[in-house]
């Protein structure tokens, strides 16, 4: 009886962890796929990407959502962070630019190469 106990303890605990496990990576492939449309929205194309960062899961003091973040060829060691709000269905866009995270309203967004197309601004 003990035994039949510890068992079916057991399987409950793998099928909510497969359950769990399944239900992130769906909302993660979602989150991709929205991001990488805004980032064709936004304007940068596949060709001027030199590198992209989509880690498969975040640190523990990072926001809750899905972030990638994008290097160009033209923008040396500046990059875009593209970040995926599941909870308003929606992608926002930072930029670190000379080693300050800046919003689009920022002036050193403006230093970037590629600036938002007008599907993406609000």
């Amino acid at each position: 009886m003990k035994k039949k106990l510890m068992i079916i303890i057991l399987l409950f605990i793998v099928i909510v962890g497969v359950v769990s496990f399944g239900n992130y990576f769906i909302d993660r492939y979602t989150a991709e796929k929205k991001i990488d449309s805004y980032i064709e929205d936004y304007g940068i194309s596949k060709e001027d990407i030199s590198d992209e960062n989509y880690p498969l899961f975040g640190s523990l003091n990072s926001p809750p959502g899905f972030v990638k973040i994008i290097y160009t060829k033209d923008d040396g060691e500046n990059f875009y962070i593209f970040e995926y709000d599941e909870d308003n269905n929606r992608v926002d866009v930072f930029a670190n630019v000379r080693g300050n995270e800046v919003s689009m309203d920022d002036e050193f967004f403006k230093e970037l190469k590629h600036q938002p197309s007008d599907k993406v601004l609000p």
